[in-house]
């Protein structure tokens, strides 16, 4: 088996599958994952068997230097920053939840695991034959139509870069965060993790001073990086277009598409590990119905 792709997504596949190669485009040590990750059950923990810390996350929506409940205005506004369009989004539901932490070194270790089958600067340069054996692709789907023509025309793919600027805050020790609707600072999502401030923006940091929404002065903490996440926001597809050619890389290449970007729509990381379990039942299958033709 091959797994596209060195991201969360395919390292998770390197997880389940575990004799899989993985072909990763990048150099080794470019990892761009540095935005907010938290996961809402213990699934993707289990299957890498890395333990994750569960927590209360408080939530919040500041706008002019105050808390407020959602409005329609504020999550129109909100969702326009983020996505260009008018959908609803989570700011809807700001009610503490439980939710479960990740090491910060996650992709660190997840790399390690995987890294005697990781081939790296290994794009996907042609489409493979389907008797070659099953193929994992977590490569966007935005770019994979440009491989092999779609059974019907495409839609237009939008998406937007975020950029990500982290901060550490030796003395906390909380989980919160806090939107940020208002569309005169590209910043859209600011939140601690223990003592990790991470701040979301679209496309570019500003200056906005989100520090007083946690009582806090940015005196008060030590900044560390900031990176950029071409593929950060994506915006929905047409659903019946966007199975069928999934469908078509599966008929036609033996290729299954896992992840957010892969399959173009906004999942989680515990998604993925759904879909993992259900690619892997189907390849089973096809393995045993391949069986039972040769052995007919």
């Amino acid at each position: 088996m091959v797994i596209y792709g060195a991201g969360l997504a395919g390292l998770l596949a390197g997880c389940v599958f575990q004799a899989a190669t993985i072909h990763e485009a990048s150099p080794p040590h470019t990892t761009t994952h540095r935005a907010l990750l938290r996961f809402r059950s213990k699934a993707v923990a289990d299957a890498v068997g890395i333990e994750f810390r569960p927590v209360c996350v408080r939530k919040g929506l500041w706008y002019q230097n105050a808390f407020h409940p959602p409005t329609i205005q504020l999550a129109n506004w909100y969702s326009r920053k983020v996505t260009d369009q008018l959908l609803d989004r989570s700011i809807w539901d700001l009610s503490s939840v439980e939710r479960y932490i990740a090491p910060e070194n996650l992709i660190e270790q997840l790399i390690d695991r995987c890294s005697t089958r990781i081939q790296w600067n290994s794009p996907l340069t042609a489409m493979p034959a389907k008797g070659d054996g099953p193929v994992i692709s977590t490569i966007p789907m935005s770019l994979m139509v440009g491989m092999t023509p779609p059974p019907l025309p495409p839609p237009v793919f939008r998406f937007q870069p975020i950029i990500v600027r982290r901060w550490r805050v030796p003395t906390a020790d909380v989980y919160q965060t806090v939107y940020i609707p208002d569309p005169n600072t590209s910043l859209y999502r600011v939140s601690i993790t223990r003592d990790l401030v991470i701040a979301e923006y679209m496309r570019e940091a500003d200056d906005y001073d989100f520090w007083r929404a946690f009582g806090l002065t940015g005196d008060e903490a030590t900044p560390l990086e900031v990176t950029r996440q071409r593929f950060g926001k994506i915006a929905p597809i047409e659903d019946r277009w966007r199975k069928q050619f999934m469908f078509h890389l599966t008929q036609t290449y033996g290729m299954y598409s896992v992840g957010r970007f892969a399959t173009w729509r906004n999942i989680l990381l515990d998604d993925v590990i759904h879909d993992l379990a259900i690619i892997k039942r189907m390849i089973n299958a096809n393995l045993y119905d391949h069986y039972l033709g040769v052995s007919s």
